[in-house]
């Protein structure tokens, strides 16, 4: 063999090399590729019947099916509910498929899409959760409504912090309990049918709460921190004492008479009263719960009350409930209810809110109580 046939053949060996490592790189790449598309399912609640999952196979060409999976919150293992062929992906490479929902009641699923390659090899993605629930959230008034001014004010505004809150709370219903959401505003300004701010605040505040019936929620929440009377308990009215930092609850019509929307009142005001009491915001972690049929009406000698506890109430107006959100909802057709998370009027509280994760947790409070409520 000669010496330029010995270097041909080595050079050959060291390409077949290279071209074995590059297709082992190409499998990789087509693996990673098809695990970041099933990495992207997400879903929307269609209606209390339907379920809509979807993700992108764009670009994805080394895939013959893919296979949705659903697995009850009871059961072990999942369960194909779908078989989808490449060949039937649409041309933008979106996949979706509306899973039917048989029962009258609430459910979660958990879903997974897995691929089979071309190859033969199986890639599984991750799983979501996914339920028919669907909540308005209110994030309450607008812009920096109810601003504290000073030093001591340390820059909290009631509007933007439940702002902040409802946007978490959305996110954080979804990702951890399958619950969707939509929010009457997420930004500081809210317009509904033509009417902005101070409008949707005042006159035609019941529209925040019928937007909850328009886009067919089960219920209606609305965000708030509290207000006292001025100069309540012989104190500054925004420096009131941690004594009358305590979690309420209100309830449209329709919510005091069901028993799911109670359960959840119930709950959030238990949990916040031990995320309070936690932060050294109260003077106790203890919540006054009550049953349907047992609900009492809302008064300012409750609200600013220094011995008793939270509690949830009602409180009806000439026109039925008292409060235009509620009001809104409830001629709607939704259960609602307004929260009160705390005092705003308290510095501690304003202080916390700004300057700690008292927000997170009062979210974290709020969507444990709401899935617990439904059963989740």
């Amino acid at each position: 063999m000669s010496r330029f046939t010995g270097i041909k053949i080595i050079f050959t060996l060291i390409a077949c090399v290279f071209a074995f490592v590059s297709v082992g790189k190409i499998t990789f790449a087509s693996e990673a590729s098809v695990k970041t598309t099933l990495d992207s399912i997400d879903f929307e609640r269609k209606s209390k019947n339907e379920i809509n999952l979807f993700f992108s196979g764009n670009g994805i060409n080394e895939v013959d099916r893919y296979v949705i999976l659903r697995k009850d919150a009871s059961a072990k293992d999942f369960k194909e509910i779908k078989r989808i062929s490449s060949k039937d992906v649409n041309k933008t490479g979106n996949i979706s498929y509306t899973d039917k929902i048989s029962t009258n009641g609430y459910v979660k699923y958990e879903y997974r899409v897995d691929a089979y390659l071309k190859n033969g090899k199986q890639v599984k993605g991750k799983s979501i959760f996914a339920s028919n629930v669907l909540i308005c959230i209110d994030p309450g008034h607008f812009q920096t409504k109810n601003a504290i001014e000073g030093e001591d004010g340390y820059g909290y505004s009631e509007s933007m912090a439940v702002l902040k809150l409802g946007l978490a709370l959305r996110d954080s219903l979804k990702k951890n309990y399958g619950i969707s959401c939509v929010l009457t505003r997420t930004t500081e300004s809210i317009t509904i049918d033509g009417f902005t701010d101070k409008n949707l605040d005042g006159g035609h505040i019941s529209l925040r709460g019928d937007m909850a019936g328009r886009s067919g929620a089960d219920l209606f929440i609305s965000l708030h921190t509290n207000s006292n009377n001025s100069h309540a308990n012989g104190y500054p009215t925004n420096s009131q004492p941690v004594t009358i930092n305590k979690p309420l609850i209100i309830l449209n019509s329709l919510a005091k008479e069901n028993d799911i929307c109670i359960n959840i009142a119930n709950k959030i005001g238990e949990n916040l009263s031990i995320v309070n009491f936690n932060e050294g915001l109260a003077k106790s972690k203890d919540f006054d719960s009550v049953k349907k049929g047992s609900l009492s009406e809302w008064t300012v000698a409750k609200n600013d009350s220094i011995t008793i506890n939270g509690s949830v109430y009602y409180r009806m107006g000439e026109n039925g409930d008292y409060y235009g959100v509620l009001r809104g909802a409830n001629v709607a057709g939704v259960p609602g209810m307004i929260v009160e998370h705390g005092f705003h009027s308290v510095p501690e509280v304003r202080k916390k809110a700004m300057q700690s994760d008292l927000i997170n947790k009062w979210v974290d409070a709020d969507a444990k109580s709401i899935a617990a409520g439904f059963g989740f």
